[in-house]
């Protein structure tokens, strides 16, 4: 029998009112594996939207400046309802919140299809309703996933989660780079909203989730401000703040990179949206690839990997921002893929590990929330410098940032978990 730790996920958290009780460990596996077929699907068709919106905003203005204000619209719905999102996700059924998520997204593609995706006011409406459908959707199966995966490791379940995410990203890039470039932007849209209806579906095989209702978990006025409820969690945890804050500072960096890389192979070496699909292909490839070597790096601490991530990201972003043709483009991308793949795993953990499955939701919440604040009004400003001066220039300075993150992470995450090892041990002393 498996130890009861934070590194272990527990069928339901310890049989709490929305666990999976009565349901032995293959059903739970089996419904699982639904899930990642489900996440597999989605992924995939989203990657056809995604190659699509930022080639149609730039073929409409010919300007990046106005990509990046694509990327600002769609953050302030976010940072208005994430006091709202944060209590949903902890205390509705995260099942039908998925459901509705995929529902929602795939509305809003259609609406988009019928006025021909050629009205730029239409597509940054959709770029709304996805962005804010899409980081309810990912914050949701953050929260969800310890509850859903039977007794596996946390590191285990977030790489087959991740897995599903990689294997879609090797083929969609490009299936949809040609969609778009022989068909047009529309057939991919339609690609997409079928995606989120047959993601749907297989959300129904999950177990129903309900969650208790009482006095004690209404919201409060006070309580609504997500900042104030994080505080108070994070203030316990030292160690949990650190990973937060150098989190967000990472998603930052990460957020100017996507904003401006469609146009950065656009400028630079007059690449179409199939170029731009081997580009994103490669990235997948260096994500699968790491995700199928988990064995071989599963017992190096998880600080260590997470920062090493960190580091990575940001070399594989200067060097793509130096890129003189488009073969090392896609070998820095491979790169970028290797180091995404190795960060998302420990930092879903270690976040996941250390919160309560009622303030998951809180926790992942804050984490996104404030990086969208933050990486709304740097990536408005590195969309500025884009103009001004060259795309490539603000990719060199967010690789450039990135590396000194990693730096930072090394020293201060290692201090911070030693910290808490010292308190544990006095506090067990004077027991």
């Amino acid at each position: 029998m498996l130890p009861i730790t934070g590194l272990h996920c527990l069928s339901g958290y310890r049989k709490s009112s929305f666990c999976l009780n009565g349901e032995n460990y293959m059903t739970i596996k089996t419904r699982y594996y639904m899930f990642i077929l489900a996440r597999f699907i989605s992924t995939f068709g989203n990657w056809f939207a995604s190659m699509a919106v930022p080639f149609m905003i730039y073929d409409i203005t010919g300007s990046a400046m106005a990509v990046s204000i694509s990327f600002l619209l769609e953050t302030l719905p976010i940072i208005l309802l994430s006091p709202v999102i944060s209590y949903m996700i902890d205390h509705f059924s995260r099942k039908i919140i998925l459901q509705l998520c995929e529902l929602i997204s795939g509305t809003a593609m259609i609406l988009c299809i019928l006025t021909n995706c050629n009205n730029i006011y239409f597509l940054y409406i959709m770029c709304i309703c996805l962005s804010t459908m899409g980081f309810i959707y990912n914050n949701t199966i953050n929260a969800y996933i310890p509850d859903i995966c039977g007794d596996m490791q946390l590191k285990k379940a977030n790489t087959i989660d991740s897995l599903a995410s990689n294997i879609s990203m090797v083929a969609a890039p490009i299936i949809a780079g040609w969609c778009i470039q022989i068909y047009g932007y529309s057939l991919s849209l339609e690609i997409d909203a079928i995606t989120f209806g047959v993601s749907i579906i297989l959300l129904q095989f999950l177990n129903s989730d309900k969650r208790e209702k009482n006095s004690k978990n209404k919201p409060k006025i006070e309580n609504m401000i997500l900042v104030r409820e994080g505080r108070k969690i994070l203030k316990k945890d030292r160690f949990l703040k650190s990973l937060i804050i150098i989190c967000i500072m990472f998603s930052i960096c990460g957020a100017i990179f996507s904003s401006l890389d469609a146009v950065y192979i656009a400028e630079i070496f007059n690449g179409s949206s199939d170029v731009y699909g081997y580009i994103n292909s490669a990235w997948g490839i260096g994500m699968l690839v790491t995700s199928g070597l988990y064995i071989l790096y599963k017992d190096i601490p998880e600080t260590v990997m997470f920062s090493v991530g960190i580091l990575m990201m940001g070399i594989s972003t200067v060097g793509y921002g130096l890129s003189i043709n488009i073969l090392v483009c896609v070998l820095f991308n491979f790169l970028g893929g290797v180091a995404n793949t190795i960060y998302v795993i420990y930092y879903k953990s270690l976040i996941q590990s250390r919160t309560a499955s009622n303030n998951r939701g809180k926790i992942f919440t804050i984490q996104s929330t404030l990086s969208k604040v933050f990486s709304m009004i740097v990536v408005f400003a590195a969309g500025g410098l884009a103009d001004i001066f060259t795309v490539r220039a603000s990719i060199l300075m967010s690789g450039c940032i990135t590396i000194a993150i990693a730096l930072f992470s090394f020293r201060i995450l290692h201090k911070s978990l030693e910290n808490v090892k010292h308190h544990t041990q006095s506090f067990d002393q004077d027991k």
